[in-house]
């Protein structure tokens, strides 16, 4: 990446909050633009057109040509439909620009990470892995994991793939039905994403969303993904803001122009007491309160002037940390070797792009991905493809000119579609978006005890569905605080339900995962996998060289036996050592045995029993899902609903 040739400069407004002046960043302008503006009201003129217009956003329609020049920024204007017949990460759309570009292609085609016989480290240097141990419990091995340095990190993104919360043709099945959805501990948007683009395009009812999270900076970024894709007229250069604000670690310099003017304006107009009220679009609003540490947040993260170089040291360090070496060629070592680069080129840069997209552009730092101190704030592992149906990304990459290799090159084309989806739907639905900043038990409290009347969120709401994350787990809330705290605010009908999941309780449970079982089960279940091909490069052949090469990188394949390991006994008896039975019977809910929203495990089937397996029709889906996916396998859906 170059460096930025003009520094922005900053203008400053100060806004008052709660008593308390805060300095924060209206916008971020090259050096020449930025002098040409001599009031305020000019200023605020030229920045509307430039939103309208897309000033400067390029979202990309089809897979583009390959040949391109980084240091000029000169690219091919025509689409790549010829892949490159070894690696099929890029497409060109002659065979002039494809000879034309090998000398710079050659080195991504041929890095030594696509080698045929690639190994992981912990196997080149005759080691153990460091994500073995031997002697330490489960739940020792799980809090252990959870203290190292590189593994503590907010959840900016998805860990679980996203859920339709309302299953219209599952449940009511009603188009002109209003719901009341409450995402309490929400982290990310993707829920909300997947549910109304999931709406039939012919929905006519309202929908209310109640969104919260403890974490300041989640809520800011949720604030700011949901101004972009309804304030930005055009739907593509919204979607293309927001996927790179998303996901991105870099912007170019444009984005976050737009970004900071959005963001600016929108605290500008935040009430003394935290209330604010905007529209998106001529049909949907976002409203709700803004907690001191939340501003506090979005003000530091406007005005973090990160140096380019800085940020990329910093994240540099984190994505590459020696000590975590071993778990990142865990996940290579079940890789098709074009799969390895590709992965390994997104924690190289942290661009979500297609594999042979122009990149120098973006060469801004990402503020909303690091602190005001400018320390990266997820964990190592943090991974957007963790978000979003695999098999649908692909899909959609495919659909535009993407080949399957590229990986990241569908998730920049799937969230292209969705996202202009979301943005329009935002202008054709009636959807009011109803935000705060706070633990989710205080919320249901407040809510009770009518506290956010004003905000639009009366204590007689009843929610039509709750979705409660991870809190379920004895780290959060736990199961018994999560029913208490919203059971009575459950719609009373047999559709509404709270839907969530625990991620972290097989760590508690023995029986849980094969790693918790007797080593027999280990073996038969390696065993299956070898008969039926399920293991790259461990065939059933009985040949030195199978025998060798399943000794090199069994190690590595452990976490996919858990994808074919039944749990539900081990998952019924953590329920009942957690006081589930009794906190039904008091909240007078019932725990769904056939699930209506989202199945009991990742990849089974919806209305599949508490015991039914991930199903994996043939081979790619076994791949996809288990091999390229980072899952655990153990996590497990649960939904309530009135008794």
């Amino acid at each position: 990446m170059s460096s930025l040739t003009n520094q922005p400069s900053h203008h400053l407004a100060v806004v008052e909050l709660n008593g308390k002046e805060h300095a924060l960043l209206g916008a971020s302008f090259p050096d020449g633009l930025s002098q040409s503006i001599q009031n305020k009201a000019e200023f605020r003129d030229r920045l509307a057109d430039a939103l309208k217009a897309g000033e400067g956003i390029h979202p990309l329609e089809r897979l583009p040509c390959a040949n391109v020049e980084a240091e000029t920024r000169t690219t091919c204007p025509n689409d790549g439909k010829l892949s490159c017949g070894v690696c099929k990460l890029v497409s060109y759309c002659s065979k002039t620009c494809q000879q034309k570009h090998w000398p710079v292609h050659k080195r991504d085609c041929k890095d030594k990470i696509r080698s045929d016989d690639w190994k992981p480290a912990w196997v080149i240097e005759g080691r153990s892995p460091s994500f073995m141990t031997s002697g330490e419990d489960s739940l020792s091995a799980f809090n252990r994991v959870k203290e190292e340095e590189f593994a503590v990190g907010l959840h900016l993104w998805g860990g679980v793939p996203a859920v339709d919360v309302i299953n219209l043709s599952r449940n009511e099945n009603d188009i002109n039905k209003n719901f009341s959805l409450a995402f309490v501990a929400s982290g990310d948007l993707r829920n909300i994403v997947q549910t109304i683009t999931a709406l039939p395009s012919n929905y006519a009812g309202q929908i209310k969303i109640l969104l919260n999270d403890r974490e300041p900076r989640i809520t800011i970024r949720n604030i700011a993904l949901l101004l972009l894709l309804g304030t930005v007229d055009d739907e593509k250069t919204a979607a293309e803001l927001a996927l790179h604000f998303w996901y991105s670690v870099f912007l170019p310099v444009e984005h976050h122009v737009h970004l900071s003017t959005v963001m600016s304006a929108f605290l500008q107009q935040v009430g003394k007491e935290g209330h604010f009220s905007v529209p998106l679009g001529s049909l949907s609003t976002l409203s709700g309160k803004l907690s001191l540490d939340a501003f506090d947040a979005a003000a530091g993260m406007l005005t973090a002037q990160h140096q380019l170089e800085e940020a990329v040291s910093e994240y540099e360090r984190v994505r590459f940390a020696p000590s975590r070496q071993d778990r990142h060629h865990r996940h290579y070592c079940r890789l098709e070797p074009s799969h390895r680069l590709a992965c390994l080129e997104f924690r190289r840069f942290g661009l979500l792009l297609p594999f042979g997209a122009l990149n120098s552009q973006f060469n801004t730092p990402n503020n909303f991905l690091f602190s005001p101190g400018g320390r990266w704030l997820q964990d190592d592992l943090a991974d957007p493809l963790e978000s979003w149906d695999i098999e649908a990304v692909i899909k959609a990459g495919l659909a535009h000119g993407a080949q399957r290799a590229d990986i990241y090159g569908c998730l920049y084309f799937f969230l292209s579609d969705t996202l202009r989806s979301f943005a329009r739907r935002l202008r054709q639905f009636r959807v009011s978006f109803h935000v705060f900043n706070q633990d989710a038990g205080e919320l249901s409290s407040d809510i009770r005890a009518d506290k956010l009347s004003a905000f639009g969120v009366p204590k007689t709401i009843r929610f039509d569905r709750v979705d409660v994350s991870n809190i379920l787990d004895v780290e959060y809330a736990g199961v018994r605080g999560v029913l208490t705290d919203w059971g009575t605010l459950l719609r009373a009908n047999k559709t509404a339900t709270i839907v969530g999941y625990f991620m972290n309780w097989a760590a508690r449970q023995p029986g849980s995962s094969p790693n918790t079982s007797p080593p027999y089960v280990t073996e038969q279940l390696m065993k299956r996998l070898m008969q039926d091909d399920r293991i790259p490069g461990l065939g059933r052949g009985n040949s030195m060289k199978a025998q060798k090469m399943a000794t090199d990188l069994i190690l590595g394949q452990l976490s996919s036996l858990t994808a074919i390991y039944e749990n539900s006994k081990a998952f019924s008896e953590f329920l009942e050592k957690q006081g589930t039975a009794q906190a039904l019977q008091e909240t007078k809910l019932k725990l769904k045995g056939k699930h209506t929203i989202a199945p009991h495990r990742l990849c089974a089937p919806l209305d599949g029993q508490p015991d039914t397996l991930p199903h994996f029709p043939d081979s790619e889906s076994w791949y996809l899902h288990v091999q390229l996916g980072r899952a655990l396998w153990s996590e497990r859906y649960v939904e309530f609903s009135r008794a």
